[in-house]
């Protein structure tokens, strides 16, 4: 059975985020997507490199993005992150030491 998925985000708001971190460069958080077929990238561990590999992919179908903050001194807070996420418009769901961008949901 196929589920339905209601969009919440769209390429403006990917391209934001993807802008936004890239500047912030290695103070930028962590990152992985899952895809709406389910693919994750990476498929291990996370992905710290905004400028190049966060466009490799189709924004059109990042079914949500996790992003984790650096734990070196440098690195954006979850606090910023989650900061950044809500400036852009993006639906979050903050947890412990992560926030995840929500760019569909399944119903």
């Amino acid at each position: 059975m196929n589920q339905q998925l209601v969009g919440f985000a769209n390429n403006t708001k990917w391209n934001e985020l993807q802008k936004i971190m890239s500047g912030y460069g290695q103070r930028a958080p962590y990152w992985k997507t899952q895809a709406t077929n389910g693919f994750v990238y990476p498929p291990d561990g996370w992905d710290g490199d905004w400028t190049y590999h966060f466009r490799l992919g189709e924004h059109k179908f990042i079914e949500w993005c996790k992003m984790q903050p650096r734990t070196e001194d440098a690195g954006l807070t979850l606090a910023e992150v989650v900061e950044i996420c809500r400036h852009i418009g993006f639906e979050i769901e903050v947890y412990e030491t992560s926030v995840r961008v929500i760019g569909y949901r399944r119903l």
